[in-house]
């Protein structure tokens, strides 16, 4: 095909309408006029195909230079020169179909990423989880970018890896979720979000393009981690394990105001008792009392609020018990990581995961016939309570986090947990099950460890239990003559 030489053409498509022919051509819209050219330049045809004249081709073109120019192209009416994609029409018809400008590079990665959330999202996720190749997802993406735009094809491999960047990275968010000293990273709109350090909470300078990016982003970490999030489940709770991420979305209907995202951090390489005294969790005296503690069968139970620093400190208690004691981890959502050997992980498997739904109190009767020394729950927030103290009453030594604004609190936040699992009137049982298998209560508030009680057993003509303080400890310098000492021996009896 012959072009007059200096000249970039654009191919164009005919575009049969009402009464007329009409053919719709691409045009570059931009500020220099080609020399000799004023107003519209008719199209030429070669071949059979209408052809427009546009800027001079440079002698050297790169990817970026066309990329750029491609940007600004519309869709132009031949005969009246009009831009499409208005309303208005020259003869107040109603054309057959709409034209409009088409979207940009990244306006045109955040409709693809959406568009193949709702068409395919169990291939994002066996994308995720690496059950599938990423190659079947580069042909939806490039299948999905030719039904949204005609220019897709001249950036492709950008728009590729900028699709998978948005689908498997964590766009604004990756640079705080790769920073070791953040704990919490929290959103409640497209720039509005606040993260935790240390346990301090701080604004963080996170914002979205705009509420459709915000949206689209939080239904997409739930889907590629194996959730289901949509108007029916509104809610869901994920685990990434790869950079260990605890993520809760919530999505309207329920979240009225918009879709919002909390996201747990757990370091990749976990604090031990001495890395914590150097943040100020613990003091060296409270620290040698817990790895004492560590080496012991005694059963601990770390209390307090959320984000309160209990599974950090568990995660630490856990490396300090001997090598060989044998251990069953059992988590809703992996949590703890644990960096000791011979440690059991097992995960509940939810009704979305399809087979058997497995619960926390599965997994933890299920344990009775493994052989344990110990069990571990990550968190109890349920019925799973029971369990637990069933599994504390039968000689096996257990540690757990729960949620208790103080340690006295504690044991009576398992019994309410616990009281829907077990029959009517078992109240008096359950207490003296937990006063003589629960032995501390470790409190911590704002990554700080507050209290440490010892519990002796339940006293039921004073309907209470018999609780002591062994941190922080009351001094008697006159009986002590070792600053610091426990007046409360540390194993009972002795």
């Amino acid at each position: 095909m012959l072009r007059p030489a200096g000249w970039l053409y654009f191919r164009t498509t005919p575009a049969a309408q009402t009464k007329k022919r009409r053919h719709a051509l691409c045009r570059i819209a931009g500020p220099e006029q080609p020399p000799g050219i004023s107003g519209y330049d008719p199209p030429r045809q070669f071949g059979g195909l209408y052809w427009e004249r546009g800027e001079k081709m440079p002698l050297v073109t790169s990817q970026a230079w066309l990329a750029e120019k491609l940007a600004g192209y519309r869709l132009m009416d031949p005969y009246t020169g009009r831009q499409t994609g208005t309303t208005e029409h020259p003869d107040g018809e109603n054309p057959e179909r709409e034209t409009r400008r088409y979207p940009g590079l990244s306006d045109l990665v955040s409709i693809i990423c959406s568009r193949i959330l709702t068409a395919e999202p169990g291939l994002v996720a066996e994308v995720a989880s690496g059950r599938t190749s990423r190659q079947t997802l580069h042909s939806l993406i490039a299948r999905t970018a030719e039904q949204e735009s005609m220019r897709a094809g001249f950036f492709q491999a950008d728009l590729q890896q900028q699709v998978m960047d948005f689908l498997f990275g964590y766009g604004p968010l990756q640079s705080y979720v790769e920073n070791e000293t953040i704990s919490d990273i929290d959103g409640t709109a497209p720039d509005e979000f606040t993260m935790k350090i240390n346990g301090q909470r701080q604004t963080a300078p996170i914002a979205f393009a705009d509420a459709k990016a915000y949206d689209t982003f939080c239904r997409l970490v739930i889907i590629r981690n194996g959730g289901i999030i949509n108007e029916n489940d509104s809610h869901c709770r994920v685990t990434d394990e790869k950079y260990r991420l605890r993520i809760n979305v919530t999505v309207p209907p329920r979240s009225v105001n918009g879709p919002t995202i909390s996201i747990r951090k757990h370091r990749r390489q976990s604090y031990n008792l001495q890395d914590l005294v150097n943040l100020g969790m613990l003091n060296a005296q409270l620290s040698g009392l817990l790895a004492e503690l560590a080496r012991t069968s005694a059963t601990v139970l770390f209390c307090g609020k959320g984000a309160a620093g209990k599974t950090t400190l568990l995660r630490a208690f856990i490396q300090a018990m001997p090598p060989l004691e044998r251990i069953l981890v059992a988590e809703s959502d992996s949590e703890l990581f644990p960096e000791k050997p011979c440690c059991l992980v097992q995960r509940i498997k939810k009704s979305n995961e399809g087979g058997r739904p497995v619960s926390l109190r599965d997994l933890i009767a299920d344990g009775l016939t493994m052989s344990l020394d110990t069990y571990c729950i990550g968190e109890i927030v349920g019925e799973e309570a029971l369990e637990f103290i069933r599994a504390a009453y039968s000689g096996h030594r257990c540690l757990a986090t729960t949620h208790a604004d103080c340690a006295a609190d504690a044991l009576d936040r398992l019994l309410t947990l616990a009281r829907p699992g077990a029959q009517a009137g078992n109240d008096l049982l359950l207490r003296r099950m937990l006063g003589r298998s629960v032995r501390y209560i470790v409190c911590l508030r704002d990554f700080r460890v507050v209290q440490v009680l010892r519990n002796h057993n339940y006293l039921e003509k004073e309907d209470a239990y018999d609780l002591v303080e062994i941190w922080p400890a009351q001094q008697n310098p006159a009986a002590d003559p070792a600053a610091g000492q426990l007046v409360v021996p540390l194993v009972p009896g002795s």
